[in-house]
């Protein structure tokens, strides 16, 4: 025996990172990988807290891909609407992995099995809840992306022909105002909780039109099975902020939402 006492950060930094993140009487810390996909690798951490086991997500990001590292505690701040953030970290060093632990909503259902237009109401609220915080918002990294901006993406990646009516489309778009956009509104990315709908995956965040949020969501549902009630989420959206939804408007939204799945890789 050294008689040198034990150090949590030279030891086990997961178990000193857990600690710090939820508080004193957390032990027995292990890591478990789960599915990683492009861009994030993920862990589930176990841990005890005086004695109660416990669970969090423990995301990791490349420096390009760690937009969710910096905006997701400071939505956790302004909504209930996204998982609570324990911890982040943002390495100095450039070709770190930045990290975020956060609530585990891994296994939990998906709201799109059980009420889908809670995910529209769950949009909302975080619309609603960063209104007035676009210069943050830029500081935090998110870009505005408009539904032009879109159009003229495919343009430059599929050709001018692949465009056709495009553009007159993201005009009609422009009627609908500005908002935190998701970005990647996927029936995946919105689990149930106990305390209702989350939403996450924010890595594609942008301020936009908030409508083509919701018309690929109602894309996702359509091929999950209930295209009937993914039709109806674009007017509970439209009613929700105010803005009159007209068949023009809608139809205009969808042939955006097409053009940029069909050729954007990032959509």
């Amino acid at each position: 025996m050294s008689g040198v006492p034990p150090d949590p950060d030279r030891d086990d930094p997961l178990a000193a990172l857990v600690a710090r993140a939820l508080g004193g009487g957390v032990t027995e810390v292990s890591e478990e990988p789960l599915e990683s996909v492009p861009g994030r690798e993920r862990a589930r951490v176990r841990y005890l807290m005086a004695g109660v086991p416990g669970t969090a997500l423990l995301d990791r990001y490349p420096p390009e891909r760690a937009l969710e590292v910096t905006l997701l505690p400071f939505l956790a701040r302004k909504t209930d609407r996204v998982p609570t953030v324990h911890a982040r970290g943002v390495p100095h060093v450039p070709i770190a992995l930045r990290w975020i632990l956060r609530e585990d909503t891994a296994a939990l259902p998906l709201a799109c099995d059980v009420d889908p237009r809670a995910i529209v109401d769950a949009k909302v609220l975080v619309e609603h809840a960063v209104a007035r915080d676009e210069p943050a918002l830029r500081a935090l990294g998110v870009t505005r992306r408009t539904p032009v901006d879109i159009v003229e993406e495919v343009a430059i990646v599929a050709g001018e022909n692949v465009v056709g009516e495009g553009r007159k489309a993201a005009r009609w778009l422009a009627k609908w105002p500005e908002v935190l956009c998701h970005g990647d509104l996927r029936c995946a990315n919105a689990p149930l909780t106990a305390r209702g709908v989350v939403l996450e995956g924010w890595g594609r965040a942008h301020l936009g039109c908030g409508l083509l949020d919701i018309v690929r969501l109602a894309v996702d549902l359509g091929e999950r099975g209930d295209a009937v009630l993914g039709a109806e989420l674009p007017r509970r959206y439209g009613e929700k902020v105010g803005t009159t939804l007209t068949s023009e408007i809608l139809r205009a939204a969808e042939l955006v939402d097409r053009l940029a799945r069909r050729h954007l890789r990032v959509s």
